[in-house]
């Protein structure tokens, strides 16, 4: 299994390129009326929108060249200029809309909640690769990255936006189940956390009255209600065709905003259901290929880059069409690509980049084991202790961040003599192993991106030694005597199967196998 480097996957790329102009062009449409009000130009919202699509597109391209072993090493440091940034902004913030969010002079403003997002995806891939031996143990493999959660949730709930964070958070409890965090723990933490989301929803009076407008619209159409009841409006008007290209009249000033978190609505009256399905249908397929890199990811680290980043969009997206649908509070979340904002456009395209630079490595085919946690399993199975396989993990690593030589990928801990290989499965997944069929339950699954369980990593690891073993007895010219005791198997033996090569007579090997099947068993 090597990593080799690759053209990008160019499905992901121009489907978000197609996005991000049709995002251009929404936003001139819906932003032409406001602007003029304002005294500007018609296009003067959707110029900064194709700087802010130009800037990103470039850093897209750039970030799809960069090897991802270069984000598991800035993956510390980003987290802390993240947290400087986020506390900066508390301060010095430029403030709008009842909120201190953006940071930098003139017109052009850079939101640190959104880079929020993308340097906690990146953070926690490079912890739950690091701690992956650890993952089972709460209070040093799980409990930290929470405590990085928590922190950057507090910080942009105290400028405030509920919305991002919400997003964070989402993305977050994504990434911890990817990762193969304990189900049972993920459960109770949503369970501990979710009444303080309805306290800090119901404390804000404009939450409140925003919770209030989602449960019955009817009953509250004025300041509550009134953007949601016109984007619904604006929704049913668009019919299967729409109105066309710039005939929208919710934009005309019955809906606020409509070039921000409520552009869809504008989007479906001008271009109806037709249009709004091929919009919708072009967001499956960003997450599709997303999910399908994830899954064909080279190593631990750039699977769950994939997925994190991935998730995020999807999130958003989610967030943004069931509020303006009515399906979901509003939160005020853009709607990834599509909405006005320069920041949160160029942190999409970025993330892209990141994901298309995980698809120029990705393998031709699925892999069937995950190296960093069927190294340290192996350590563990082995009698060694927690820091052992600790030291194993940050070797294996070494050899998939850094690429070190192949054999540091794939090498193996030799069983300890006093701990038979025994056992019923083992015996059952080693005749499989010899049989050359897979054993059942070495598939991983897309969800938990291979974070098989210790004991499923423990199987695996003596199907492999079990399998060597016959393979080195079988070869050996000592007399057709197999190598006994389960003595461990060294390099030097190794190199003396390969240069003695197979034995001419068939039926003694296949007689010392046998011999040394159940002898071993």
């Amino acid at each position: 299994m090597q990593d080799t480097r690759h053209e990008p996957d160019f499905v992901l790329y121009f489907t978000v390129a197609i996005l991000a102009a049709a995002g251009i062009i929404t936003v001139y449409s819906a932003s032409m009326t406001e602007a003029l009000n304002h005294g500007h130009s018609a296009s003067y919202y959707a110029v900064r929108q194709l700087i802010y699509g130009i800037a990103g597109f470039a850093l897209m391209n750039a970030f799809m060249y960069v090897p991802v072993r270069w984000w598991y090493r800035l993956a510390a440091p980003l987290m802390a200029v993240n947290l400087a940034l986020l506390t900066l902004v508390l301060f010095v913030g430029h403030s709008e809309l009842g909120g201190k969010r953006w940071l930098g002079p003139g017109s052009f403003h850079l939101q640190p909640s959104e880079l929020a997002i993308l340097s906690t995806v990146v953070y926690l891939s490079f912890f739950f690769t690091k701690k992956v031996h650890q993952l089972y143990d709460f209070r040093r493999g799980v409990r930290p990255a929470l405590f990085v959660i928590a922190v950057n949730f507090a910080l942009i709930m105290m400028e405030p936006d509920m919305g991002t964070a919400l997003t964070l958070f989402a993305t977050a409890l994504i990434l911890l189940f990817a990762s193969g965090a304990p189900v049972k723990r993920l459960i109770i933490l949503l369970a501990a956390v979710t009444p303080v989301l309805v306290i800090l929803a119901l404390t804000a009076s404009y939450r409140f009255k925003r919770l209030i407008a989602f449960v019955d619209p009817f009953h509250h159409p004025g300041v509550e209600a009134y953007q949601l009841l016109q984007g619904w409006t604006a929704i049913s008007a668009g019919g299967w065709f729409g109105r066309g290209f710039g005939m929208s009249l919710a934009k005309t000033g019955y809906l606020p905003y409509p070039f921000t978190d409520f552009i869809f609505p504008v989007f479906v009256e001008e271009w109806g259901f037709v249009g709004a399905s091929a919009l919708l249908l072009t967001f499956g397929v960003l997450l599709w290929r997303g999910f399908r890199i994830a899954r064909h990811a080279p190593d631990r680290f750039g699977a769950l880059l994939a997925i994190g980043l991935t998730s995020s969009i999807a999130v958003a997206t989610i967030i943004n069409l069931g509020a303006v649908t009515g399906l979901l509070p509003v939160t005020g979340i853009p709607l990834p690509f599509i909405s006005s904002g320069g920041t949160a456009l160029m942190v999409d395209l970025m993330a892209m980049g990141i994901v298309l630079s995980v698809s120029r490595q990705s393998l031709a085919v699925e892999p069937e084991v995950e190296r960093v946690a069927e190294e340290a399993a192996a350590a563990l199975e082995a009698g060694g202790t927690a820091a052992d396989a600790e030291a194993d993990g940050r070797t294996v690593q070494r050899g998939l961040v850094y690429s070190l030589p192949q054999h540091l990928m794939h090498r193996r801990v030799p069983p300890s003599p006093s701990r038979p290989l025994g056992g019923s499965s083992a015996r059952r997944d080693g005749r499989a192993a010899s049989q050359g069929n897979p054993a059942p339950g070495n598939r991983r699954s897309g969800a938990s991106v291979g974070a098989f369980s210790l004991r499923m990593q423990a199987q695996q690891r003596e199907r492999a030694t079990a399998a060597q073993k016959w393979r080195t007895a079988s070869v050996r010219r000592d007399n057709g005597t197999p190598t006994g005791g389960g003595r461990p198997l060294t390099w030097r033996d190794r190199n003396q199967v390969q240069r003695a090569g197979p034995p001419a007579d068939t039926k003694k090997r296949k007689d010392t196998r046998r011999r040394l099947f159940r002898k071993d068993r």
